[in-house]
């Protein structure tokens, strides 16, 4: 019945939230069109109609369909409506802001395609950034009604805990904790009949394992959660059988070798259920937002400093003899190996020299830094300052073989005198700035720097990437960390 009904519930949201994007999107026609004299000073650049007035309805209804339909398919994508019992007000916050990103790029995308040109683009940004608003409100609306009910007993869950392990207790203080889930919990199950009728943090082991169809005949249960040792697995096998033949969803908790950083992810490859342990768990949605990103940002830098990079190209070729640009065979995701480009910053026979300065390393560990580097020319020790021979990394993010923000690619050498916990800064494609570049650099040690890269692979999400990307700007500017 609970299932039917969250289903129905889930369904009716949908419906709503399509609604009220449909109302929307004309309301913001109407605003535009009655308010177009109040915000046509928007148009500041000669020539370029920010603002426009309105086409006719009809010609929107054409639009309408389109991102009806967009909306339509990111929402279900992106699983809006699934673990709402479950769900944190952050977590709803986070999740639809992403919506909205997925939404924009394919609808100016599709708008542009279409030759839809009485799409103002102050039209096509107000409509995603009011829809958003809308969703948002809507959802942490239902998210607060349905919290304040579940806190007060009603809409409750009930479950049965499998297990009176460490775990297990683990798992009994998480639903405690969040009275806003509606989880109530029945009691316990032990595979030890010898302490059934004891109690667990109050609540009684009603039974063994082979007491669960009784159970589950006698009581509302909602859900059964195994908690249990691995070493179980054997014996419950029996239950979970059971759960599934009486129709009663059974949960099996998968954290049983207490991995400190890895979790594990559910997956299905053509009906065959498995489970992965993965060391970050990144959500294909949001890295596809990060990608987009990438490539943005990437295009729009390349395009607005070419005539600089053309400029810089032209000083490199002047000052000393040698190629423009500096390749090197780089480490990126998992060991993929690629080229990574710089503009050339040292004389053309600068790695052959490489090992006559070792002595002077200033970094521990398998890499080489060092301040005052006498390979360095003229012009390269001014790109250094600046952070210029790092831009054809530019070309490195557009191609995806790097991202903006991530840990810097090491060299193939420099990663065979890895220890095993330093190779996990491989788990994640590499960028032109990290932590490490705004937090001191050459000041740092190397075991540091590696620590600070796998707390951004740990901690990664898009906000942080947006904060590393102001504070590299800033670090640039100052001129800090080189």
């Amino acid at each position: 019945m609970l299932r039917e009904r969250a289903d129905l519930i889930r369904n009716i949201l949908y419906v709503a939230d399509l609604v009220a994007l449909s109302l929307n999107f004309f309301l913001v026609y109407a605003f535009i069109l009655h308010y177009r004299s109040l915000i046509g000073g928007l148009d500041l650049v000669p020539g370029m109609k920010v603002i426009r007035i309105p086409a006719e309805p009809g010609q929107y209804l054409q639009a309408y369909w389109l991102a009806l339909l967009l909306w339509a398919v990111v929402l279900k994508k992106q699983g809006e409506y699934h673990h709402l019992r479950v769900q944190t007000y952050g977590k709803a916050t986070v999740s639809l802001l992403v919506s909205g990103l997925l939404f924009f790029v394919p609808f100016t995308s599709f708008a542009f395609l279409l030759k839809y040109d009485f799409l103002s683009r102050i039209y096509m940004v107000l409509y995603t950034v009011s829809s958003v608003i809308w969703l948002l409100v809507n959802r942490l609306l239902v998210l607060s009604i349905a919290h304040t009910m579940r806190s007060r007993g009603h809409n409750t869950y009930n479950i049965l805990i499998v297990g009176t392990g460490r775990r297990a207790q683990e798992y009994l203080s998480l639903a405690l904790r969040h009275k806003e889930w509606g989880y109530r919990i029945v009691g316990f199950l032990d595979r030890d009949p010898k302490i059934v009728g004891k109690k667990i943090s109050e609540y009684p082991v009603l039974g063994s394992l082979d007491d669960l169809p009784r159970i589950l005949e006698n009581s509302v249960i909602d859900e059964v959660v195994f908690v249990v040792p691995r070493s179980w697995l054997p014996t419950i096998e029996k239950c979970i059988l059971y759960c599934e033949a009486v129709g009663v969803p059974a949960t099996l908790a998968t954290d049983f070798f207490d991995l400190e950083i890895a979790s594990g992810v559910p997956k299905e490859l053509d009906g065959f259920t498995y489970l992965t342990f993965e060391t970050s768990r990144l959500k294909n949605t949001e890295l596809a937002v990060k990608r987009t990103m990438d490539i943005l940002f990437s295009t729009i830098v390349l395009i607005l400093t070419a005539p600089l990079l053309f400029l810089v190209a032209v000083l490199i070729r002047i000052d000393s003899p040698g190629g423009v640009l500096f390749k090197q065979l780089r480490c990126g995701r998992n060991g993929r190996r690629f080229f990574v480009y710089k503009f050339r910053s040292m004389v053309s026979n600068a790695e052959t020299r490489l090992e006559e300065l070792k002595h002077r390393n200033e970094m521990t560990g398998p890499v080489f830094k060092m301040t005052d580097d006498p390979r360095l020319t003229r012009v390269g020790r001014f790109l250094r300052k600046t952070s210029l021979d790092e831009f054809p990394q530019f070309w490195n993010v557009l191609k995806g073989d790097m991202s903006l923000v991530g840990p810097r690619p090491p060299i193939p050498k420099e990663v065979k005198q890895y220890e095993p916990w330093q190779r996990r800064r491989l788990s994640m494609k590499p960028g032109i700035t990290c932590i490490w570049q705004v937090s001191g650099r050459n000041k740092i040690g190397f075991e540091d720097w590696m620590k600070l890269d796998l707390q951004y692979i740990d901690r990664w999400s898009l906000w942080l990437d947006i904060k590393i990307l102001f504070l590299t700007v800033n670090a640039v500017l100052k001129q800090t960390g080189k």
